[in-house]
C-alpha cells in the first residue's frame, strides 16, 4: 500500500511534557507528605501486604520515603516507549502520553496510601492495608491521563487534499446515489471467557493459600469476572455513509465519528491476536489508534493529517470500498 499523505508528528519535548508533568508534581507532593510523616512512621515500614491485608514485606523508612520516584521513573520509561512507537501520529501520541501520565501518577501517590495507616505504629508488622486506597489512586490517575493528553495538544481537523488513490478499494457509485453500510464485530466467546476467568483463577489461588476473607474474595472475583465477560462481549457497531465513518462501542464512551472530508483513504487489513497494537482492546501502536475487539478483518482509515484509525468489523473490504468511493465522488464534484 503506497502512502504519500503528510503526517503530523508530536515533538519529543511536548510528548514527554504531557506524559511526565503530572507524575513529577504527584511524586514531589508524595515525597513532601511522606517526609512530614517521617517522625510518625515506624522503621522499617511495611511496603507489601498479603491477601488478608496483613503486612508481609518491609523496607527502611528512608527507602519508602523516596518510593514515589518509582512512579516518575515508570512514567518516563513508558512515555519513551510509547512515543517512540506513536509520536508520528498525533492522536496515538496523545493516547500514549495519557497512559504514561495516568499510570505514573497512580504509582507515585500509592505510597501515601500504603504508609498512611502506619502513622503512630511502633511496629510495622501490626499494619494493615485497605484496598479502598486504590480508588483515589485510580481516580487521580484518570485525571492525570486527561491532563497529559491535553498537554500534548488536540489535533485540528485536516481535510484530505485529494481523492483516495487508485490502489485503494473502490465501488461504482452514481453521482446521485445514496449508500449506507453497517457492520459489527464482537469478541469470540472463548476469548471473552478467558478474560473473565483470569481474575477468578487468581483469587481462587490466593484463597487456597489463605482462609482469611476467602468467601468475600471469591464473590468479588465472580462479580468482576461477570462484568469483564459482559464488557468483552459488547459488539462494536460501524456505520459508513455520506457523513463519513461512525463507530459505537460502550468502552469508548459511545459514538465516535470521522468526517468524510478528513478521510484520505480506507483499506481492509488483517489483525492478529498478537499485533502491532500490543493486543486486543482500545489501544495505540505504530499503526495509530485501534479499536480491536477480535482478531481478523479490520477497516483502517488514514486521515488527511496522516493519522490512522483501525476498527475490527466484518465486511471491512466492503466498508473500505464504500468510503473511498464516497470520498472520491465528493472531491470530484467539488
Amino acid at each position: 500500500m503506497t502512502d504519500s499523505i503528510p503526517t503530523q508528528s508530536v515533538s519529543w519535548l511536548r510528548g514527554l511534557a504531557g506524559a511526565s508533568t503530572v507524575p513529577v508534581v504527584a511524586a514531589a507532593a508524595a515525597i513532601v507528605g511522606l517526609t512530614a510523616w517521617s517522625s510518625d512512621l515506624p522503621d522499617p515500614v511495611a511496603v507489601h501486604f498479603g491477601p488478608g491485608g496483613a503486612a508481609d514485606g518491609f523496607a527502611s523508612r528512608a527507602v519508602a520515603q523516596w518510593s514515589p520516584l518509582l512512579g516518575l521513573a515508570f512514567a518516563a520509561l513508558l512515555a519513551g516507549i510509547l512515543l517512540l512507537l506513536t509520536r508520528r501520529d498525533v492522536r496515538a501520541a496523545r493516547m500514549g502520553a495519557a497512559v504514561a501520565s495516568g499510570t505514573g501518577t497512580a504509582v507515585a501517590i500509592l505510597p501515601l496510601g500504603v504508609l498512611a495507616s502506619q502513622r503512630g505504629l511502633a511496629d510495622a508488622s501490626e499494619a494493615t492495608f485497605g484496598g479502598w486506597w486504590l480508588v483515589p489512586a485510580v481516580l487521580l490517575g484518570i485525571v492525570a491521563a486527561m491532563i497529559g493528553s491535553a498537554l500534548v495538544g488536540r489535533p485540528g481537523s485536516v481535510a484530505a487534499g485529494s481523492a483516495p488513490p487508485s490502489d485503494a478499494p473502490h465501488m461504482e457509485l452514481a453521482l446521485t446515489e445514496s449508500v449506507v453500510w453497517t457492520g459489527t464485530a464482537a469478541m469470540p466467546r472463548w476469548l471473552a471467557a478467558v478474560l473473565a476467568l483470569v481474575p477468578v483463577v487468581i483469587v481462587v489461588a490466593v484463597a487456597c493459600a489463605t482462609s482469611e476473607a476467602a468467601v468475600p474474595m471469591l464473590l468479588g472475583a465472580a462479580v468482576v469476572g461477570a462484568l469483564l465477560m459482559g464488557l468483552a462481549l459488547a459488539p462494536v457497531h460501524v456505520v459508513v455513509d455520506g457523513r463519513g465513518l461512525e463507530t459505537r462501542y460502550v468502552l469508548t464512551g459511545g459514538r465516535r465519528r470521522i468526517p468524510l472530508e478528513e478521510i484520505a483513504r480506507a483499506d481492509e487489513v488483517r489483525i492478529g491476536l498478537i499485533n502491532r497494537y500490543g493486543g486486543i482492546g482500545y489501544r495505540v501502536g505504530p499503526d495509530g489508534v485501534g479499536l480491536l475487539v477480535r482478531p481478523g478483518a479490520a477497516l483502517r482509515i488514514t486521515r488527511g493529517d496522516g493519522s490512522k484509525f483501525t476498527v475490527t468489523v466484518d465486511g471491512a473490504d466492503q466498508a473500505a470500498a464504500v468510503l473511498n468511493s464516497l470520498a472520491a465522488r465528493g472531491r470530484v464534484a467539488k
